[in-house]
């Protein structure tokens, strides 16, 4: 077994995590600001397209459970006055922000804007957290939806072309709030140029999923895929991101070539549907793997 690629993915993923989350340390001590996004609809090849630093808030509040620090940030929230039933994500990134932006990684810039979709309506709720704390812009995506059972709109019909134009007069609205935070022009090129780093690392990713479908499964879902997805977001429309998985898919294909699985036996193949448990999120885990169950796919 090659030990030079078997797991170079995991490594070189956490390397990139740190990276940008020292990058935003640095943001903050420099008390520079970020965009913030949600991982649903986070436009980030426009923000790259201006070379915008971008912050997860999802992604940071997880972290904060997995480091066995959220407890803490949740009661601070709730004795600020938010209920229980609220949002973990967001009470854990409101302490972070009555903090000053620790967190367990570094610290978190304070917004420049926010950009969301209209697909959850907590995003909205907490992106006017920031803008009554901040008085940042705040934008949000309206993105048309199926509104009752056999009315969905679909390609090639009058309702499709209306919505579709509807989506990309808001597109171009983002690009101008972008100049007016950044205080440069849009860069068309430039804009290509990040798209072509999204669809590098897309086609790879895609390859990637398609070879768990070979037994044994050549990674975990669950735990291997956090990481993935975590670069798949931070990451898309970069060079690193590409990058990163281009040579992730050489790790699989080896992998399967050599029937190199994530466990050494594998009995039971399974798909996990919504949030893992964070703040035991190995033990979570455990409970399939040590009965030789893996996580093929997730959602």
């Amino acid at each position: 077994m090659n030990q030079d690629i078997v797991g170079r993915g995991n490594k070189e993923g956490g390397a990139l995590f740190r990276s940008w989350f020292n990058e935003l340390t640095e943001l903050s001590e420099q008390k520079k600001a970020a965009p913030y996004v949600f991982v649903m609809g986070s436009m980030n090849e426009i923000l790259k397209s201006f070379d915008f630093p971008v912050v997860f808030p999802e992604v940071n509040s997880l972290q904060t459970a997995i480091r066995k620090d959220s407890a803490n940030l949740l009661n601070q929230a709730e004795d600020y006055g938010y209920s229980p039933d609220i949002c973990g994500y967001v009470k854990a990134d409101l302490a972070m922000q009555l903090n000053g932006g620790q967190h367990p990684m570094g610290v978190i810039p304070k917004p420049s804007m926010a950009v969301f979709t209209n697909a959850c309506n907590t995003y909205i709720k907490w992106a006017e957290i920031w803008e009554r704390l901040y008085g940042i812009p705040i934008f949000t995506f309206d993105i048309p939806g199926t509104r009752a059972d056999g009315t969905a709109s679909m390609p090639g019909s009058e309702e499709f072309k209306a919505e579709q134009k509807y989506v990309k007069g808001q597109v171009m609205e983002l690009i101008e709030l972008c100049e007016k935070v950044s205080g440069q022009k849009f860069d068309i090129d430039r804009f290509k140029e990040v798209l072509g780093y999204t669809n590098r690392m897309m086609d790879a990713w895609k390859k990637v999923m398609e070879l768990n479908a070979t037994m044994p499964a050549v990674f975990n879902a669950l735990t291997d895929g956090t990481v993935f997805l975590g670069v798949a977001n931070g990451f898309r429309g970069t060079k690193e991101g590409a990058e990163f998985f281009e040579n992730l898919l050489e790790e699989m294909m080896y992998k399967a070539a050599n029937h190199i699985g994530t466990l050494t036996e594998e009995e039971f193949r399974l798909i996990f549907i919504g949030v893992p448990c964070y703040p035991i999120f190995r033990k979570f885990n455990e409970f399939f793997t040590d009965w030789k169950g893996v996580f093929v796919h997730s959602t």
